[in-house]
């Protein structure tokens, strides 16, 4: 069951948004973590905490970003595409972090927010943050050590000529923020990437890819110069595409530092605005 079925046999005569109201509220908690949807799932094992209403307490705040899984150690957020990660200091735009650090700020004031990661503006998806100094050391040393799991869908034109592809280069940022591979390894970055075509339709293709390494812009410069770029990526010559850059985080896969547990997020489907949009393409279309 879900955890709205769950409530429902609870408190059979309340309302949908009475229940919806209690999630907002952050009185739900299963297994110790603090439930953020009506549709995450219950086991029958499951421990299932209902906090008490608090009196007078102020309406949530509404957040530019879904919450994906929290608990008191970690926060995994669905970014939308056009907000940044982070960036320097006295930033005036809007910022992931910056929203993150507002938001415990008011939940949970004992918290200290870590930037574990970062995802491009214009791109969507998972992020992981630290609530505590012991996570953010546990979730950097296994991005560091390349034992996250991290896979992202994109829609590339035109298609990949092979079902399958490794590639790898070493990156060079340009002094105007874009990158590019050389030939010499002595400079850049070594960077691979995975990919596989999940679907094709025409010219377009969608594409399930693993990062190996995190470089910047990595996975947009390996497809732009395999032949295949991103659509909606303009600077790496990607069709023109009126909802963005159709580039999506959509699994992430880490272990817990207190239970070690392998922690394992996904986008739902229905949500998954890379393969939405992949739907709406017929096999005639020139654009998404």
């Amino acid at each position: 069951m879900n955890l709205s079925d769950w409530l429902r046999r609870k408190f059979p005569t309340a309302k949908q948004q009475t229940l919806k109201r209690m999630v907002q509220n952050r009185r739900v908690r299963i297994g110790g973590a603090i439930a953020t949807r009506l549709d995450q799932p219950v086991q029958n094992q499951d421990d299932v905490m209902i906090d008490a209403a608090r009196k007078n307490s102020p309406a949530p705040a509404k957040l530019p970003f879904t919450i994906i899984f929290e608990d008191r150690d970690i926060l995994v957020i669905d970014k939308p595409p056009g907000l940044l990660t982070s960036t320097v200091p006295r930033e005036p735009r809007a910022t992931a972090i910056a929203a993150v650090a507002e938001y415990l700020a008011r939940s949970d004031s004992r918290s200290k927010p870590g930037l574990i990661h970062r995802l491009d503006r214009e791109a969507s998806g998972l992020l992981i943050f630290s609530k505590n100094t012991r996570a953010f050391q546990s979730l950097k040393k296994q991005f560091f050590h390349h034992t996250v799991e991290r896979v992202y869908h994109a829609i590339v034109s035109p298609a990949p000529k092979t079902d399958s592809g490794r590639i790898e280069s070493n990156l060079v940022e340009r002094a105007d923020g874009s990158v590019h591979s050389v030939a010499n390894r002595a400079r850049g970055q070594t960077a691979v990437t995975m990919f596989d075509v999940a679907n094709r339709r025409g010219a377009f293709a969608l594409l399930r890819i693993k990062l190996h390494t995190g470089r910047k812009h990595q996975i947009r410069v390996h497809l732009s110069e395999s032949g295949s770029p991103i659509v909606g990526d303009a600077i790496y010559g990607g069709k023109s595409c009126k909802k963005g850059l159709m580039l999506a985080a959509v699994k992430l896969a880490v272990d817990h530092h207190r239970t070690g547990r392998r922690m394992i997020f996904t986008i739902p489907q229905n949500r998954d605005r890379i393969l939405v949009a992949f739907v709406g393409i017929g096999p005639e279309s020139e654009s998404v």
